[in-house]
């Protein structure tokens, strides 16, 4: 399969990138170019992805099977994309969070769980809305903490360095919320 992934130098995108490869994926990268690819010789479209002309520019001509988008957080990110692909491609995997849903005591969420309209990943939340609403066949996956190597956020460093350091682990709320990390590779 020929594979779009947006991003793709950073950290999701760069096991991705590698484990899709290594699958015989002929995987393509479109990012700003800043960092190097994580396989070596793999196509790189480089361009800014909030403009949505770059994207129509440097993509309309371009065919893929299915595109993994990692790193879009506001609807504006992922629109042009899908907008461009909607009927051109087999499958849409979107990256959203799980911190789009309403908190509640009642776990796990499941997908019809109800959304915080005041989250900070609103953006993810409408986009997985635009995307329910096209043509297009696709996937959100809305994980937790994202921990491992590359992590450019090393949220699991500050629950290890007051471990190491024999200080509390302050837990927010009543006490009772069920979180869970989920490492890189496994998602």
């Amino acid at each position: 399969m020929r594979i779009l992934i947006m991003g793709g130098t950073r950290f999701i995108g760069v096991y991705l990138t590698k484990l899709l490869v290594e699958q015989g994926h002929d995987v393509v990268l479109f990012n700003r170019g800043k960092k190097p690819a994580p396989v070596e010789g793999i196509q790189q479209i480089h361009g800014d992805r909030t403009d949505a002309a770059q994207i129509q520019d440097k993509l309309a001509h371009e065919e893929f099977d299915a595109i993994f988008d990692n790193n879009g957080r506001e609807l504006s990110d992922t629109k042009p994309l899908a907008d461009l692909f909607k009927d051109r491609v087999k499958h849409f995997v979107y990256m959203s969070s799980a911190g789009v849903y309403l908190k509640s005591d009642q776990m796990p969420h499941i997908e019809g769980d109800a959304t915080d309209p005041k989250s900070r990943h609103l953006g993810k939340s409408e986009t997985e809305s635009y995307l329910q609403a096209q043509n297009l066949p696709w996937t959100s996956i809305r994980p937790t903490y994202i921990y491992g190597p590359l992590n450019y956020n090393p949220l699991e460093s500050w629950f290890f360095d007051r471990i190491v350091k024999d200080r509390p682990i302050p837990i927010p709320g009543n006490g009772f919320h069920i979180t869970q990390l989920g490492h890189v590779k496994d998602l």
